[in-house]
């Protein structure tokens, strides 16, 4: 058992119903329903609060006073002082999807170029399971540490973990992290920036899933939804 969060899209709805309209979207998945479809049903939760947390969304400038805006957490304890260029959910026309996808491609192509950069001013480094699979013969004890020692001998690895500012932007293995040309890396981050791991549709559908292909579908289908729909997110305990 654990939690995540949802993304889930309803039908226009006010304040006041709206979380009526997300337990009725969210009733077919649940997993004690009485009506079970078929005898080895398995749900997808067993409860949920209305919460955003580290995925609130951005709204639209101009329209931070609307009231169908989410403003609350039902996860937290205390009230939230969000500012009001955030929120947790709200009508999908006034929800601000481009500027975070944009503020995350100048990011993306700025940590590029700059491994690049870096990366031409050494040696070619190889991946870490380049050095995995090499120690594989060896004691299981053994191997693990003998992966890694032998990675880190490279100079471009022992220059980026020689700065913990550089360690933290390339990660531990950035020679598989940065294996894509530009434009790919950038639209790989890109597409991360508003899914959650599950998506409830407008016609009830329960979409969960990882990768590239995933995180496209959700991007694809937030922008398609009509400016009314309300987008809200949701932590469940699945």
């Amino acid at each position: 058992m654990a939690k995540q969060r949802i993304t889930v899209c309803l039908p226009p709805v006010g304040p006041d119903g709206l979380k009526q309209a997300i337990e009725q979207a969210m009733a077919p998945f649940r997993y004690y329903r009485e009506d079970r479809p078929h005898p080895d049903w398995v749900g997808e939760w067993d409860y949920w609060f209305v919460s955003g947390a580290n995925c609130l969304f951005d709204v639209l400038p101009g329209h931070e006073d609307d009231p169908r805006l989410v403003r609350y957490d039902d996860w937290t304890n205390s009230p939230e002082d969000l500012p009001p260029s955030r929120c947790h959910g709200g009508p999908r026309g006034i929800l601000d999807l481009d500027t975070p996808r944009a503020a995350e491609a100048r990011r993306a192509a700025d940590t590029w170029t700059a491994y690049q950069a870096l990366a031409d001013r050494y040696p070619p480094a190889l991946r870490f399971r380049h050095f995995e699979e090499r120690a594989r013969f060896l004691e299981p004890e053994h191997a693990r540490e003998a992966a890694v020692a032998a990675f880190r001998e490279q100079p471009l690895i022992r220059a980026i973990e020689a700065d913990p500012a550089l360690e933290e932007r390339f990660t531990f293995d950035p020679v598989r992290h940065f294996d894509a040309d530009l434009e790919t890396y950038v639209t790989r981050h890109v597409a991360a920036v508003l899914p959650t791991p599950a998506l409830l549709t407008l016609d009830g559908r329960w979409v969960e899933a990882g990768g590239l292909d995933y995180k496209q579908m959700f991007n694809a289908y937030l922008d398609g939804l009509p400016g009314d729909t309300m987008v809200v997110r949701v932590l469940y305990h699945s």
